[in-house]
């Protein structure tokens, strides 16, 4: 049976500094994609943070992954938090989603194989980074103690 090949959706923040761990991200995914290691990948821009009150995009992308977390036993936290914000003139309180600089979806087919940065447990942070080596390494095999499997029934 063959598996369908992965795809990578890449998030970053708007008007922020597109060199440092932003290009680093983007120039290994298209490396990776060179390779034929992916067979494709999308860049998209968010803000850095959203109001989750109100629907959008953002928040309904972060639902999504959310669900994956909870069924890879990972958290998205820190790189995703949420914050309230008082706003002392009209006494609102309104909750945002701040975004992490860059995010990475990993997709097989229409699922989802992983979405970085997540942590595993309290102090086992997988980066964007680290998870696009280990898959460059061995794609189909992306099985261990640190890293998140690529696919999650």
């Amino acid at each position: 049976m063959e598996t369908e090949p992965l795809t990578i959706d890449v998030y970053v923040r708007a008007h922020t500094s597109v060199t440092g761990p932003r290009e680093h991200a983007i120039e290994t995914v298209e490396e990776l994609v060179d390779r034929g290691v992916v067979a494709d990948y999308e860049l998209h821009t968010w803000p850095s943070a959203v109001d989750v009150t109100v629907p959008n995009e953002v928040t309904t992308q972060y639902r999504e992954f959310e669900q994956w977390a909870e069924r890879a036993g990972v958290t998205l936290e820190p790189a995703f938090s949420h914050r309230i914000e008082n706003n002392a003139i009209t006494g609102d309180h309104i909750e945002t989603l701040v975004t992490p600089l860059v995010c990475t979806v990993v997709r097989r087919g229409d699922d989802i194989a992983a979405v970085l940065p997540c942590c595993r447990g309290e102090s086992d942070h997988v980066s964007v980074l680290t998870y696009l080596s280990a898959l460059d390494e061995d794609a189909d095999h992306l099985v261990g103690e640190k890293l998140p499997t690529p696919t999650v029934a």
